[in-house]
């Protein structure tokens, strides 16, 4: 067995040679050239010795941690499974921007967290399984069904609703088009978590394609509900003052940005990308800005990621503002919930 990252030295006949192996598997075979060569998987791992290494000694604005549970995991097989969301279409680009140009003062610090305690929705988990825009998309629409209701409709909606039962243009735990998932919220629903829980796999969706919550055999929160969890129409939101206006008014969006090899290593701070380790292989991952503030002048989105409370800051992570850091401002969506009129916000 052999480790990765560390150097061996092997025998030749007539003298001792020093090799450096970037090998990510745990194993490594001899060629056949006689045992002074090694063929190693030269797939990437997830977590690099030489990324945490450089991380902490270039002294960045986030520091770097090697997280057990991406361990022995190949880089191309994470950007699958730990994010999600497919490349967008061009219909899904031209998605109709919301511009609200309100030219008001800003707090410098904001959090929807602190501002509708116990209406924000818990970081998710989404296992080995590219769910990314399942999970954001449900646990945004539980937030703002809370918000929009004063808590009367405060509910954990299900992503498993999307990943099994949303199956046109998606690929399961291999990736999802947003654009097609909040289509299917708009005219189908989700149900809640106790309905159908979360499951990190694909599974036969149990429900009717234009049931309603009785037929689905679900307990509403409220009995004047029947009828599943809705949105109204997603719109994209294309400026930072807008995303901050739309945070404060209805809750937290859903952003798309960009990962790269370094990310995965998140332990604290405000990340900005290091360009250390692999640049190459990439992917798109779905999130939810909760909010945003600033250390020492250095602004920040407030980001719930979906790998467990045990990765960055309690699960959440922050992230540059007003760069467009790995693109996170890029394609941010908003959307209304289709919450029961009685219980609708004034």
């Amino acid at each position: 067995m052999l480790r990765r990252d560390r150097s061996y030295t092997t025998a030749s006949q007539k003298s001792e040679v020093k090799q450096r192996l970037r090998c990510v598997s745990f194993e490594c075979t001899v060629a056949a050239s006689g045992g002074s060569e090694w063929k190693c998987d030269e797939d990437p791992c997830m977590i690099s010795d030489e990324v945490l290494r450089n991380v902490r000694a270039a002294g960045l604005s986030w520091r770097a941690a090697n997280y057990s549970q991406f361990q022995g995991k190949k880089l191309k097989d994470g950007l699958i499974y730990k994010l999600g969301t497919l490349p967008l279409s061009r219909e899904t680009a031209r998605l109709g921007p919301i511009i609200y140009d309100k030219d008001i003062p800003y707090p410098p610090q904001f959090d929807a967290r602190q501002h509708w305690k116990n209406y924000i929705s818990p970081v998710v988990d989404q296992g080995w399984c590219g769910s990314d825009w399942a999970v954001s998309l449900a646990t945004i629409v539980s937030d703002r069904f809370a918000i929009q209701s004063n808590g009367a409709e405060k509910v954990i909606l299900s992503p498993q609703t999307l990943l099994s039962c949303n199956r046109k243009q998606q690929q399961g735990c291999r990736g999802g088009n947003i654009d097609t998932a909040w289509i299917f919220a708009k005219n189908h629903g989700l149900v809640d978590e106790d309905c159908f829980p979360y499951k990190a796999k694909f599974t036969e969706c149990p429900f009717r394609k234009r049931g309603n919550l009785l037929t689905d055999r679900c307990v509403p929160v409220i009995p004047q509900r029947t009828s599943r969890y809705k949105v109204g129409p997603p719109g994209r939101l294309v400026k930072e003052n807008d995303i901050m206006f739309d945070i404060m008014q209805s809750g937290p969006v859903q952003a798309v940005m960009t990962v790269y090899q370094d990310f995965f290593h998140y332990q604290d701070g405000v990340y900005r990308r290091s360009r250390f380790g692999n640049n190459e292989l990439k992917g798109l991952h779905s999130v939810r800005i909760v909010g945003w503030g600033e250390d020492n002048q250095d602004k920040y989105w407030i980001v719930a990621n979906s790998w467990g409370t045990a990765w960055g800051e309690d699960g959440y992570f922050r992230i540059a503002r007003g760069e467009n850091e790995s693109g996170i401002e890029s394609f941010v969506v908003t959307v209304l919930s289709d919450v029961t009129e009685a219980y609708l916000r004034k």
